[in-house]
């Protein structure tokens, strides 16, 4: 059953993984917009979940391919996210406003934005590498 679901949960998964990230930071740093938390929240997770869903479909995350490698998969998605973090820096510094983006930021985005999606990525493919192990074995 999980097969049959594996295409949707990946992708599901990535954007709750922004989404977490995006909440934590802006509770964090007191940027939560009283007026439509939601709204900014959708907004600014769309932001860093625009680049790495283009990014990482170019590069290959989402592929299905056989045999799976959980190695494979946490390399192709940390080069995704080297590249698509940097446009997603980019665009919420444009959506801001900002012509300076603070090194801070930066930093914090690359190093907790990737442990968040490389994090969620790492369960995912040990819980597949596992089903699929299982799954070969047949019933016990």
């Amino acid at each position: 059953m999980l097969h049959r679901f594996a295409p949707w949960i990946l992708p599901a998964g990535d954007l709750a993984a922004v989404m977490l990230f995006v909440i934590i930071g802006q509770r964090d740093h007191g940027l939560v917009n009283e007026a439509r938390p939601a709204l900014g929240v959708l907004l600014t997770t769309a932001e860093f979940a625009g680049p790495w869903v283009l990014v990482g479909w170019r590069l290959g995350i989402y592929r299905r391919s056989e045999p799976f490698s959980v190695r494979g998969l946490l390399g192709r998605s940390l080069t995704a996210w080297l590249a698509a973090a940097p446009l997603g820096i980019l665009m919420r510094a444009l959506v801001l406003g900002r012509a300076v983006v603070p090194v801070s930021f930066i930093a914090a985005a690359l190093v907790f934005g990737g442990l968040f999606l490389l994090g969620w990525r790492l369960v995912f493919a040990l819980a597949w590498a596992r089903w699929r192990t299982q799954a070969a074995a047949g019933p016990s």
